[in-house]
């Protein structure tokens, strides 16, 4: 049987996005920072390396494109997701409008070629799922959110660390609890916890 033993840094993996008056600062995994306009346009069509969470969209080994990354030789796949926002300050109503989103990175996520087996996919697509909860958690404070605030960049900046905090623990929960994913009751009873929590 193969172990789906991951490193905990490829599951807690997130980002954040904020747009202000037409500029987008990413903050990716390693902690630097790409600025680009909004407003420019290109000709050129990039291969797809991310996307967002979709109802009834479930995950495929084609979605694990990234290089092998193993911490041991346990290790069978990794997901790498994660929460995001932006701010348009720009909006049509001129009112201040969040988005909030999660975002599996395809280049980044990667399973061994001998670990293509369906049990650890579900494994990995409760992480996916997770991340999304945490993402309807967090949206439902941030739309609710009062830009008349003093420092609401700092405010919305404090809703993100909190709800990510939740989500890491949760994660870690489930990685613990499940084994990676080989304790199979362990494993059903996460995936009907979360299936409930998605619905």
């Amino acid at each position: 049987m193969v172990c789906a033993l991951r490193s905990s840094v490829c599951v807690l993996l997130t980002g954040v996005i904020v747009l202000s008056q037409g500029i987008a600062v990413t903050a990716n995994a390693k902690g630097s920072k790409e600025e680009k306009s909004l407003n420019s346009t290109s000709t050129s069509v990039a291969p797809i390396t991310e996307f967002q969470w979709e109802q009834h969209k479930k995950l495929s080994w084609e979605d694990f494109r990234g290089p092998v990354n193993a911490v041991s030789d346990e290790s069978a796949a990794a997901t790498h997701c994660g929460m995001g926002f932006r701010v348009n300050t720009s909006s049509a109503t001129g009112q201040p409008e969040v988005t909030v989103y999660n975002t599996f990175y395809i280049n980044k996520s990667w399973v061994r070629p001998d670990a293509k087996i369906e049990s650890i996919l579900d494994h990995e697509q409760g992480h996916f799922d997770l991340c999304e909860i945490y993402t309807r958690k967090m949206r439902k404070m941030m739309t609710s959110f009062n830009f008349e605030e003093a420092n609401a960049k700092a405010a919305l900046m404090n809703i993100f660390t909190r709800v990510n905090n939740e989500y890491e623990n949760r994660q870690q929960a489930y990685e613990y609890e499940t084994s990676h994913g080989t304790n199979i009751a362990q494993q059903k009873k996460w995936q009907n916890m979360i299936s409930s929590e998605l619905n």
